[in-house]
């Protein structure tokens, strides 16, 4: 007897939601709201979330989300990193977690730019891209690197 092979899936069209653990989520949730200028859209001791199109930006405590969450709908299945913070000294360990949010013209990136500069959050890197693209890079409280890309990164945006 032969099995057929299941037709290909629907293909996706996008990242749903990117999550970064944080060493504290109240500090975090104010960098974002301010550094994004958005309120989020769900608060709890675990985490919050903020809506950006058709993503989500989710910040989780870290420790916070290693056990599974289990209700009548089903598991959220444990993750992220376990344990507490490391500190060596003063300075928090940084998490260095990567993300990008996309904008549509290098005119944005530069908009984008010059308000970051201008809340005081730490702009680290630039990049014009051969496509056309540009990209402002920049660092959260955690160490994570952001980035704000335009269209002409990538041969797909």
């Amino acid at each position: 007897m032969t099995t057929s092979t299941p037709p290909p899936p629907p293909a996706i069209s996008h990242i749903l939601e990117t999550i970064l653990y944080v060493n504290d989520l109240e500090a975090a949730t104010a960098f974002y709201q301010k550094a994004l200028n958005q309120t989020p859209f769900f608060e709890s001791a675990r985490g919050c979330g903020f809506s950006l199109g058709n993503t989500t930006l989710l910040l989780f405590q870290r420790g916070a989300c290693t056990q599974d969450v289990v209700s009548p709908n089903g598991v959220i299945p444990g993750h992220g990193p376990e344990g507490e913070e490391n500190v060596a000294g003063n300075e928090r360990t940084k998490l260095r977690q990567h993300f990008c949010f996309a904008v549509s013209t290098p005119e944005d990136v530069d908009k984008w730019d010059a308000y970051l500069q201008s809340i005081g959050v730490k702009v680290t890197a630039r990049m014009k891209w051969d496509r056309g693209g540009k990209s402002v890079y920049f660092e959260d409280l955690d160490g994570h690197i952001g980035e704000i890309g335009s269209r002409g990164i990538w041969p797909h945006y």
